[in-house]
């Protein structure tokens, strides 16, 4: 049997469940979320196996279960925004974007019954029947949360901001950006300062076209961030990318990075998934 239809251990799913996982690996940390106070931005990449197994379609089964877990948490308390956002080149990778007023909020959200129902429906692990069987995703939850830095135009959480589903709605871009450890030593500010002022640039040059930029730091290794940003366009966003601005942005940034640009765009998912299409309108 493949190592990833292999059951997880049940203790291991209970531990998943009752914590936020955020990626581990080697070098310096500084876990700020315990005494941290203000909005938490929780983004969670979830990788959905693109397979259908004893008439078990994983990408339904998955895409059902997030819809779900979305729907039902839009109850919880200090809950300011929760969208499930599409990626365009692989529609069975999907990224979760919700953000609570504070850390508590999201401890609570965590331990709903809802929350652990959708990492129950998601993990690998043997529902009924067969017993060796399991579903639904290739790794685990990546799951990281983040501090506001600054906004730029319409706020993420706003009600106002772009609703309508699939392709023809607005483009949602979420780029990862890991700034070198030696750099941030010598000046802290030195990656946050460049992605504030570029998120103001581009705000200033694309008004109408550019509706949210809004750059987050990573609690527990604040050398690494996040620029949201949602455009009316893929075609905008594109002619950005090519534009003065943002050509001196990544050749001052690059340098002081630690791997390349993460640059993941996305749609806006609602209640519907077509396989190999990727989330649709009803």
């Amino acid at each position: 049997m493949p190592n990833w239809l292999r059951p997880i251990p049940t203790l291991t799913v209970v531990s998943l469940m009752l914590s936020v996982t955020s990626y581990a690996e080697s070098g310096p940390q500084r876990d700020n979320r315990a005494s941290f106070a203000g909005p938490i931005f929780d983004i969670t990449h979830v990788d959905v196996i693109p397979a259908t197994i004893n008439d078990v379609d994983f990408q339904q089964t998955a895409y059902k279960a997030l819809f779900d877990y979305r729907d039902a948490s839009l109850h919880d308390q200090g809950l300011e925004s929760f969208r499930i956002v599409n990626w365009i080149l692989a529609a069975n990778h999907a990224q979760i974007v919700d953000v609570w007023d504070s850390r508590e909020a999201l401890d609570r959200h965590l331990a709903q019954r809802h929350s652990v129902d959708f990492r129950y429906a998601v993990q690998i692990q043997p529902p009924p029947p067969p017993p060796d069987f399991g579903c639904c995703i290739g790794s685990p939850l990546d799951d990281r949360q983040y501090s506001l830095v600054k906004s730029f135009g319409t706020s993420w959480t706003s009600s106002s901001l772009p609703s309508t589903v699939g392709s023809s709605g607005a483009l949602f871009v979420i780029t990862y950006a890991d700034f070198l450890q030696e750099v941030l030593e010598e000046d802290p500010d030195a990656g946050q300062n460049r992605l504030v002022r570029y998120g103001a640039a581009s705000s200033k040059a694309n008004i109408g076209r550019l509706l949210s930029f809004t750059v987050l730091q990573q609690l527990d290794r604040p050398n690494r961030y996040v620029f949201l940003e949602i455009w009316d366009s893929e075609a905008d966003y594109v002619s950005w990318q090519s534009n003065a601005v943002t050509a001196s942005f990544i050749a001052q940034t690059t340098p002081l990075l630690g791997s390349p640009y993460d640059h993941r765009l996305n749609i806006l998912c609602g209640e519907t998934f077509v396989d190999g299409t990727g989330c649709v309108p009803h």
